[in-house]
């Protein structure tokens, strides 16, 4: 089940284990961990961002909480 964008903004965690839907990935769907302590805006963009350590290709990147989905979430 995919949460809308506001939903899983709210419950993303620094710790958490997500599903990453990207065109970026060659992977559909590969996993990272949320490394960031809060999603926060950045001025080049118009919607908040969040960090995630990427396991596919082990490089940390801004993606949008719609383009996420929590596997595992710290409690």
């Amino acid at each position: 089940m995919r949460l809308n964008m506001f939903d899983l903004f709210w419950k993303l965690k620094r710790g958490d284990l997500v599903r990453i839907f990207s065109s970026e990935h060659t992977c559909v769907g590969s996993y990272g961990l949320v490394v960031s302590k809060e999603p926060y805006n950045d001025q080049l963009t118009l919607f908040p961002t969040v960090v995630v350590f990427s396991f596919v290709d082990g490089l940390s990147r801004q993606y949008y909480p719609y383009n996420l989905e929590i596997v595992s979430a710290v409690a």
